[in-house]
């Protein structure tokens, strides 16, 4: 899901004129909510800082 969000919404040829609520209700097999696509997009952006070492994360003490 994560896979077909940013391939969708970011890199696709008409993905400067889609919207979240495009994507979100059309491009999957069954439409989700907003709150479900807000917290795979979340996973998805975080997985790639991750991969690409741009992560920050907060060390509690």
């Amino acid at each position: 899901m994560e896979k077909l969000l940013i391939e969708e919404r970011y890199m696709s040829k008409y993905g400067d004129y889609l919207t979240d609520y495009n994507v979100y209700c059309f491009k999957f097999q069954q439409p989700i909510s907003a709150m479900t696509y807000a917290k795979i997009r979340w996973k998805a952006f975080y997985r790639l800082a991750l991969n690409q070492n741009i992560a920050i994360t907060k060390r509690i003490y």
